[in-house]
């Protein structure tokens, strides 16, 4: 179809002939190497047997405002396909595009509240998701129900990102909880160097703003491999499978695909986190100023959020000399920090070699989990494919 073929009444006769379906693309998680999630992709299926795919027809509805009255009309066909798909696989998360405009509706989240209640699908188990782009243009109503689905438990993803030049001071103030890297970088990357900085740049600040991070775009294993190398959690695309109507997509989660996973990505995330707190220690100890540029909330302690990215990759013992060097690494950072703002240099003097050595000790540990993962990956092959069935 044309886009001049088209017209309001076009899109509103497709409603009311139910010819909207969802096609839903697999998302694999890259630590348990399982199928944990799925997007579902809007497809306009004519009476005359042609399938029309969202780029031909979404951007008109957008532009006419008629992509509201679309929305609102497929979250019961969502919802109903979401109590088809648990019945195979509980634990998969379907996400749901939705447009800057159905937020300036007020009518959309009571809608969507009211049909989620009414299907008895768990908040958990739908995610939002919504354009970089269109992020950047929600209004102070449109910011106001992201939070409100963010405070009903549901799911929040940045779709399409590195195509809106969002800035990080953008981002950290909102509620998302998912970013997915746009196609475009994850399929360029291997092409230069700098693609792969991009696409490193993209990972790591998913991170930094706690978010799932989601690569989208993957069409082979080398990408997937370096994707687990940098702890990218999450991976969409053909590789993994085309986007799949949805008895189909049920037939190929009930296959329950295993995909081959090594953790050295999550461990080397734990190593540069690590670092950059020892880092953030030491600088503010120079600072003239007692602000204090290293959290020390409870969240924080005592074992660091590294140690969690590492739990399920290494040993007892290991994992228990980690956790007593870094505590103690953590005590005496409070300790001197807690001293630089009553101004006492001289316990600071004190307690600094000891702070370094037990940094370098948890520093020289890491560094030993992450060298016998990565060998533990090339003595088996290191190869991303589909490699076993649960």
């Amino acid at each position: 179809m044309v886009s001049d073929e088209l017209t309001v009444k076009c899109l509103s006769d497709a409603l009311k002939n139910n010819e909207f379906i969802f096609h839903y693309q697999p998302i694999l998680s890259l630590r348990s190497g399982k199928i944990d999630g799925a997007e579902a992709l809007i497809r306009w299926q004519r009476s005359n047997g042609e399938l029309v795919f969202a780029g031909d027809f979404i951007p008109f509805a957008e532009e006419t405002g008629f992509i509201t009255e679309i929305t609102k009309a497929m979250i019961p066909r969502f919802l109903a396909d979401q109590k088809k798909i648990f019945e195979t696989d509980d634990s998969i998360v379907s996400s749901l595009n939705i447009s800057a405009k159905d937020l300036s509706d007020n009518t959309f989240l009571p809608t969507l509240f009211h049909l989620i209640h009414d299907s008895g699908v768990k908040h958990s188990k739908i995610k939002i998701e919504l354009t970089e782009s269109s992020v950047l243009s929600l209004s102070d109503t449109g910011l106001q129900q992201i939070a409100e689905l963010k405070a009903n438990n549901i799911g929040l993803a940045i779709d399409d990102f590195g195509t809106g030049y969002a800035t990080f001071a953008q981002l950290r103030n909102l509620p998302f909880t998912a970013l997915k890297i746009d196609f475009s970088i994850t399929s360029n990357a291997m092409a230069t160097p700098d693609g792969l900085t991009l696409l490193d740049h993209s990972v790591k600040l998913a991170h930094q703003l706690n978010m799932d991070s989601i690569a989208e775009g993957v069409e082979n294993p080398d990408i997937i491999g370096y994707l687990m190398g940098i702890g990218c959690e999450h991976v969409q695309g053909y590789y993994i499978s085309k986007p799949l109507a949805l008895s189909s997509f049920i037939e190929f989660i009930n296959e329950k695909h295993v995909w081959s996973t090594f953790l050295h990505g999550y461990i080397y995330k734990a190593m540069i986190d690590y670092i950059e707190w020892v880092r953030k220690v030491h600088s503010s100890l120079y600072m003239t100023s007692n602000n204090r540029i290293v959290p020390f909330e409870a969240e924080y302690a005592p074992t660091g959020k590294f140690l969690l990215e590492i739990i399920s990759s290494v040993d007892v013992d290991v994992y228990d000399e980690l956790n007593t060097q870094y505590n103690r690494s953590y005590e005496l950072a409070k300790m001197m920090l807690n001293a630089k703002s009553v101004g006492d240099q001289a316990l600071i003097d004190k307690l600094l070699p000891d702070f370094f050595e037990k940094s370098s000790a948890v520093n020289t540990l890491l560094q030993h989990v992450y060298s016998r993962e990565c060998q533990y990956g090339l003595l088996k092959g290191l190869s991303f494919q589909n490699s076993a069935y649960a």
